[in-house]
């Protein structure tokens, strides 16, 4: 099988290193923690950035990984009996990695096959929908797409009264295979459809996290915040500061892509009972939400929304840093803000960004401080990032 990345940790403190990088995706569930001594062995999945952060203790060793036995009820497991323990180790790591449950739907990263299809794909949706028996609808997934960041998604079986798979989904009225679902996450419902929208359920801790802190800013400045989400989706961000009566005093949701209207009427909670106008450029909806639908950027040089805004949320990963010099006018002038943004970065450019953003914001920097979320193919890593503003 061969050496595989571990860190390893002394026993005393490996506890809470695990429960950190299970939050952050970066341990490998396939293979066994192991204890070496006085020390543990953690054995890294492709999310973890290399090098780790300089602030992870512990040592990253290459080791030979111990494979875990599949559990009792797995899709490992249901797969093995129906293709023999020979295919299963033998998968496709780019299709038998990892899968994203969102509401009722399986998403399961996948590849285009230059050869045909592979014999085994068949068994292993079928494995993964037995192992899975609240799923009811799997989809392929071939990389996002488009301007709208869109996955570019494939039926692979639906759960009626049997699972259907196959040439047989072609029999089905395409009303059965609508993939619109619904999310349950710390609380909130968050409806979407992930062939028409981007959604991603990993950053759900994050949001958690990104409202706490910003309760702290307001009991800072001693009053409600304005809040701008410039790439805002079906508005996951929005739905957890909404929770919290006093924390905004304004919002303005906006996103590029105009399916994601109709969603944020189904998930803010003062939009529910309205109907989704039609949006051109920016709508006022209620006496504090404005929705826009707009390219950022034209949003950025509407002269009307300068210096309005305590918070600005930045999610376009690839390009949230080129975005920002031009995002810079929306903030407050007279007080202190926050950037709230995840991107996508040459992992050898992380020790040179703090001087990225000065140069940016020159006099109205004040802090930054970033943490690595994944490693992002072989020379990148997503991070995300807060960024505190002066006024002018």
């Amino acid at each position: 099988m061969g050496y595989m990345r571990h860190l390893s940790v002394p026993t005393g403190g490996a506890q809470e290193i695990i429960q950190k990088f299970k939050q952050l995706e970066w341990i490998s569930y396939e293979f066994k923690i192991q204890q070496i001594g006085a020390n543990i062995l953690i054995p890294l999945s492709s999310e973890a950035p290399s090098p780790l952060p300089k602030d992870i203790v512990g040592e990253e060793v290459k080791v030979e990984p111990i494979l875990m036995p599949p559990k009792e009820g797995s899709w490992k497991q249901i797969f093995e009996k129906e293709m023999g323990e020979k295919k299963l180790s033998n998968l496709d790591d780019r299709i038998s990695k990892g899968h994203e449950i969102i509401g009722d739907v399986m998403i399961q990263p996948a590849h285009k096959f230059q050869d045909g299809i592979p014999e085994y794909i068949d068994a292993l949706v079928r494995a993964k929908m037995h192992a899975h028996p609240r799923i009811r609808l799997m989809l392929f997934d071939y990389g996002v797409k488009g301007k709208f960041r869109i996955r570019d998604l494939e039926i692979a079986a639906i759960r009626l009264d049997k699972i259907i798979q196959g040439e047989e989904l072609h029999t089905l009225p395409p009303e059965v295979l609508n993939s619109e679902t619904t999310i349950k996450e710390s609380g909130f419902q968050i409806h979407l459809d992930p062939s028409k929208v981007y959604f991603s359920g990993k950053l759900g801790n994050e949001r958690t996290q990104t409202t706490h802190k910003l309760l702290q800013f307001r009991d800072e400045i001693e009053r409600p915040l304005s809040i701008c989400d410039l790439y805002c989706g079906v508005g996951p961000n929005l739905v957890h500061l909404l929770s919290h009566k006093g924390l905004t005093s304004s919002i303005l949701a906006n996103d590029l892509n105009p399916e994601c209207i109709p969603y944020l009427f189904r998930n803010l909670p003062p939009l529910k009972s309205l109907s989704p106008p039609k949006v051109d450029g920016i709508v006022q909806v209620t006496e504090e939400i404005q929705v826009a639908n707009m390219d950022a950027l034209d949003l950025a040089s509407d002269t009307n929304q300068h210096g309005r805004w305590d918070v600005l949320f930045v999610n376009l990963p690839h390009e949230s840093l080129e975005h920002l010099p031009y995002l810079i006018p929306l903030l407050s002038k007279n007080n202190v803000s926050i950037i709230r943004g995840w991107g996508i970065l040459p992992t050898e450019e992380l020790p040179s960004l703090r001087d990225r953003l000065l140069l940016i914001l020159q006099d109205r920097f004040l802090d930054f401080s970033f943490n690595i979320r994944k490693q992002h193919g072989a020379t990148k890593s997503m991070i995300g990032f807060w960024i505190r503003v002066g006024p002018e």
